[in-house]
């Protein structure tokens, strides 16, 4: 009886043990280090915050971005950019949908058959994009998630491409300069 009991602690010992050696990195969660040099640019010292943040919102505006938070006074814009991803659900999925057949039967009310066939909507990309305008640099940083129609998450990670961000730094530097120094 003991050695039984013994083999069970070891097994569980073993089991727990397998577990915490697991990775429990989150793709999502990236030390400011991780951010590419391209998504962290210097603020020119004559240009205001505001103007930066009203260049920042006109930039994602103009993007096709939502803008959902924007925080003045700690110089942060948050905003997000959903887009529907055809094709996508019908990874691993069957072509036809989901049916039923339904029907009732009784002495009196008859007989009624119904056939219903439903075919899900395709999954969304949401790409969230945060700012953080302070006093001596500028930081953006990107994720992207999809989400599949019953709300489940297929795919989550981060997109900090220097590409993007060099794209969108000179987009709203350009936008600081039309609007001319010090407005």
């Amino acid at each position: 009886m003991s050695s039984l009991r013994s083999s069970l602690i070891v097994m569980g010992v073993v089991l727990l043990g397998g577990c915490q050696s697991m990775s429990s990195q989150d793709p999502l969660l990236q030390d400011a280090a991780d951010v590419p040099a391209e998504c962290r640019w210097t603020r020119s010292d004559n240009v205001s915050r505001d103007r930066w943040l009203r260049a920042a919102v006109d930039e994602l505006e103009a993007r096709n971005y939502e803008i959902t938070n924007t925080e003045a006074a700690l110089g942060v814009v948050s905003a997000e950019q959903r887009t529907r991803r055809p094709g996508l659900r019908a990874a691993g999925r069957p072509w036809f949908g989901v049916s039923t057949l339904w029907g009732s039967f009784g002495s009196r009310s008859g007989v009624g058959v119904g056939y219903g066939m439903h075919f899900g909507d395709d999954p969304v990309e949401v790409e969230r994009l945060s700012m953080v305008i302070d006093e001596d640099a500028v930081t953006v940083t990107r994720d992207i998630s999809v989400i599949d129609t019953d709300g489940y998450l297929v795919d989550a990670r981060p997109a900090n491409r220097p590409d993007f961000c060099r794209d969108f730094s000179a987009s709203i530097e350009s936008r600081l300069l039309v609007e001319g120094p010090l407005q």
